[in-house]
């Protein structure tokens, strides 16, 4: 049967379902159409502007240090010995008290040098304790004079023999003072050159020269050294922080401020320390801020490192937000879907957070993560990321 010659009833019902078919599938590739779009509107990042503390900090790195570094150089050459301390446990870290013995330089010629000094002492002041060799002399002709004094006294002796007696006996005293003056002239000598090699020999002596740790050794076990050649080194246990801040930031900082400060050896652990001074002279247009630990960890070493950022200053119920937002002094702002450029003027600013006096209004959506692959006027699906 042809289509011209159904009855029109049929033919109605015919173009009604096409109708209906024709709306469903226009409906339903708008809804399609509407969803794709969605699906493939961009998703930002934002942070909703709050107000909450502003501060004004000053970043700088920084390194830990020990507040004294000493080398201990030696004053003589010959073959280093450590102590049986040092070579029991010949490694950085060894902890030492003033005055321990951390070494000895060896000199054998030296060493013969003092036992031949030390033993010419020894005769020489024997020599001194039994007395000149005119002595015995002496003292014979003293009680001979005596004797003839009183034979003399009874004129049994010519006046002439007491005479000759009393120039022996003051012969003999001189000669007697004379050796004395030698002797001790001697004994004088040796021991100031036994003095000289005993000091010689303390110079051989390498001592720590404060209490501390042994941060260094630059020597090994029985070489030869020469002369101020330095064999270790020793830092005291105390330490102290060394940051380095640019010249534009000088200005506001002052002793007596704190500082927050971050360990790279101490992740995830935040400290705080105070400053004690700025050093007055640069090095390449940035300046040394000295720090110290308000509560050190026992662990703390020489040499790690961090960074910090001094607090110049702070206001309370501040409009804040994430300083990686701003870009060359605009934000980018989303506001019913659509992304906005925005001027603001910053206040307080750090490396987290940023103050803002004017361009924003509390509770507005700033984008903070890939601004460079926004434009204005561009739709987007803000994701809000305030924690």
């Amino acid at each position: 049967m042809s289509w011209s010659g159904a009855p029109t009833s049929i033919r109605a019902v015919v173009m009604r379902n096409r109708i209906i078919w024709v709306t469903l599938i226009l409906v339903l590739a708008g809804g399609a159409l509407w969803l794709g779009r969605r699906a493939s509107r961009s998703v930002a990042e934002v942070y909703v502007t709050q107000r909450g503390p502003a501060i004004s900090a000053v970043y700088g790195t920084l390194k830990v240090v020990a507040s004294l570094t000493m080398n201990t150089r030696t004053r003589s050459s010959g073959l280093i010995r450590f102590s049986d301390a040092i070579a029991t446990n010949a490694v950085p870290g060894v902890a030492v008290q003033r005055g321990d013995l951390l070494a000895t330089i060896v000199n054998e010629d030296l060493d013969r040098e003092i036992a031949k000094a030390e033993t010419d002492l020894a005769a020489a002041e024997e020599k001194q304790r039994i007395g000149p060799p005119t002595q015995p002399q002496l003292n014979t002709q003293t009680a001979l004079l005596a004797r003839i004094e009183k034979l003399a006294e009874l004129q049994n002796v010519p006046a002439s023999d007491v005479e000759r007696t009393r120039n022996e006996v003051r012969s003999l005293g001189e000669r007697v003072r004379m050796e004395q003056v030698e002797m001790q002239r001697v004994v004088t000598i040796l021991r100031e050159q036994a003095g000289v090699l005993r000091d010689r020999k303390t110079r051989c002596l390498i001592t720590a020269p404060i209490d501390g740790t042994l941060t260094a050794i630059n020597s090994i076990d029985g070489e030869f050294v020469g002369e101020n050649s330095v064999p270790f080194t020793v830092a005291t246990h105390t330490m102290f922080l060394e940051g380095q801040i640019n010249e534009e930031d000088v200005g506001l900082i002052a002793p007596k401020m704190k500082a927050a400060v971050r360990l790279y050896s101490f992740a995830g652990r935040d400290f705080s320390a105070t400053v004690a001074q700025v050093l007055p002279t640069p090095n390449n247009q940035r300046y040394t801020v000295t720090l110290t630990l308000d509560e050190p960890p026992s662990n703390l070493l020489a040499g790690m490192t961090g960074e910090m950022n001094i607090i110049a200053g702070r206001r309370e119920q501040a409009l804040i937000i994430p300083s990686r937002a701003i870009l060359a002094g605009r934000v980018l702002v989303v506001q019913d879907g659509i992304v906005k450029p925005r001027v603001v003027e910053i206040g307080f600013r750090n490396l987290e957070r940023s103050e803002i006096v004017t361009g924003l209004q509390e509770g507005e959506h700033v984008i903070v993560a890939d601004q460079d692959l926004f434009q204005p006027g561009q739709r987007v699906r803000a994701v809000t990321i305030n924690q």
